[in-house]
């Protein structure tokens, strides 16, 4: 069996390695030559994973049985595009990949579903200015399909969203912008899987990001449980049902970013992916449901064989309650300050500390850091367990005094959440 893998990042790596594990024949498709998750595929095809048409014609080349991705938005519409011109499995339709890969079309439907979001225009150069003056100021403006925090601004005018249009449209293939209003929240995630129309909700977390606005969006860690989970955890699965059902997901993972305010609940973005906050590594961890398997599986028309209570039986019903998880875990997505890197501990030195899961980084000594724009910027990640939150907070500590990055004058220039301690 072949499978192609969309994406060749660390956050692809965990799908590359388990498929090796099952014998399944890997190829990786990323235009970066030098992805890290190249050197454990069986091949390579060094092809934008954007570029629908092109990764169609590789696929039928290279004659794959399945294709997927994760912890990515844009190649999830390649994904479903391939499948369904190629007659492979999909798990959802080229349509519903539209639907979440494009911010005009996911709003849509937010609004003829009677899904709570934002006020929001869509705004064209030299088209609709008028639009703006109606819309509540400050505002947050974004591409139309794009990801990884690009393109993403905080702006306080219609002048400044004239302004910054350029800005904005360089990172889409679409002219067009959306103008969200601003809305002060907590940031929630929610992952779940979804077999034959049912949703598990698998984790809710809290969302970490930067506090001021000119790094708006860019996450600095998941943590698990959200501390809403418990007052807002029945109202947080019924809307992300109602958002399956609205956007024809029939089967695989998803992944809600909600936000929480003054003004109840409301829907960010969703897509459906495993996430990028190396869900595919603790998810497994904190439920015993490997998600990445189980969308292995389904990309390749392979029967499910596990379930969430360990029992070799198919997925359905998964026996599995979130608000009944007892797991307490923290995602660190950590930052530097820009330096050239003169010294930085070892992944093997951060596993060896107390509750560390899983460590990876992006850089290492001697690498030049430029200032922060997107999440690209990311020096790396721990994974982090804890038997409750406090003592989840105090391994945090134990794992900063470790984790320095230190510049050419031995100062220490990383960036991380605050640990509460």
């Amino acid at each position: 069996m072949k499978l192609m893998c969309l994406g060749a990042s660390r956050a692809q790596l965990s799908c590359i390695k388990k498929a090796k594990e099952m014998g399944i024949s890997v190829i990786t498709c990323d235009y970066l030559e030098n992805a890290v998750g190249h050197d454990s595929s069986d091949l390579s095809v060094y092809v934008s994973t954007f570029d629908y048409k092109n990764v169609l014609k590789a696929a039928r080349i290279q004659a794959i049985d399945g294709i997927m991705t994760m912890g990515t938005d844009q190649p999830v519409y390649t994904a479903a595009y391939v499948a369904e011109h190629l007659g492979l499995p999909t798990m959802i339709s080229e349509e519903t990949a539209f639907s979440v890969t494009n911010k005009i079309k996911m709003k849509q439907i937010f609004l003829d579903s009677k899904i709570p979001t934002v006020d929001y225009r869509i705004y064209e150069k030299g088209i609709h200015e008028d639009d703006l003056d109606d819309l509540p100021y400050p505002v947050v403006v974004k591409p139309i399909d794009s990801q990884g925090q690009r393109g993403i601004y905080y702006l306080e005018s219609k002048n400044a969203v004239i302004e910054y249009y350029e800005n904005v449209v360089q990172h889409s293939r679409d002219r067009r912008i959306l103008v969200e209003t601003y809305y002060e929240h907590d940031e929630i995630t929610v992952s779940g899987w979804v077999q034959d129309d049912n949703l598990t909700v698998l984790s809710i977390t809290d969302r970490v990001t930067f506090k001021d606005k000119e790094r708006i969006g860019i996450c600095l860690s998941h943590e698990f449980p959200s501390k809403h989970m418990f007052t807002h955890g029945d109202r947080i699965i019924e809307l992300s049902s109602h958002i399956v059902k609205a956007f024809n997901i029939h089967n695989g993972p998803i992944y809600f970013q909600l936000m929480l305010g003054a003004k109840g609940l409301y829907v960010n973005e969703i897509a459906c992916r495993i996430g990028g906050a190396y869900e595919g590594s603790f998810i497994p961890h904190i439920t015993k449901f490997d998600i990445v398997k189980a969308q292995i599986e389904q990309s390749l028309n392979q029967s499910l064989n596990q379930s969430l209570n360990q029992d070799k039986v198919d997925i359905k019903p998964l026996n599995y309650q979130v608000l009944e998880n007892k797991a307490f875990l923290s995602v660190q997505l950590f930052f530097c300050k820009p330096c050239i890197i003169h010294h930085m501990p070892s992944e093997k030195e951060i596993m060896e500390l107390e509750g560390v899961l899983e460590v990876g980084f992006n850089y290492k000594t001697g690498d030049q850091v430029q200032p922060i724009e997107n999440a690209t910027a990311r020096i790396g990640y721990v994974i982090v367990e804890g038997p409750s939150k406090k003592e989840l907070e105090k391994r945090l500590i134990k794992l900063y005094e470790k984790l320095t990055i230190l510049d050419e004058h031995g100062v220490n220039q990383i960036i991380h959440r605050k640990i509460k301690g």
